[in-house]
């Protein structure tokens, strides 16, 4: 299924268009990416596992107790994507969505994947 243009915001790196858009789903925060073109591997990135998420004004941040919040930039999605990227991704194969976690600043496989 494609990303929704008007629920998700376009990004290009390396000359490459992609659509994002960052989903609350039961305490987690999954920021989903995909090629614009609609097909293709969906990459799907897990960024918090706890309770903490603020949606305010269309944007979307996690709070921490002690570390203050982490805000979800279009430059946070841009180092997301190249780490993906280089750890193996292909936005334009087709298959099921590759699902990592953003853990302590690193991109991680999702445990049991």
């Amino acid at each position: 299924m494609t990303l929704s243009r008007r629920n998700s915001r376009k990004i290009v790196v390396d000359d490459r268009e992609y659509r994002w858009s960052p989903s609350r789903d039961s305490g987690f925060m999954v920021l989903v990416v995909q090629h614009s073109s609609g097909k293709g591997k969906k990459l799907e990135v897990v960024i918090s596992d706890d309770q903490n998420i603020i949606v305010e004004n269309g944007s979307y941040s996690i709070e921490y107790d002690t570390v203050g919040q982490l805000l979800i930039t279009p430059k946070l999605v841009e180092t997301l994507i190249r780490e993906a990227l280089k750890a193996g991704w292909n936005p334009e194969e087709t298959g099921p969505p590759v699902q990592l976690s953003f853990l302590e600043g690193h991109l991680e496989t999702r445990p049991g994947l």
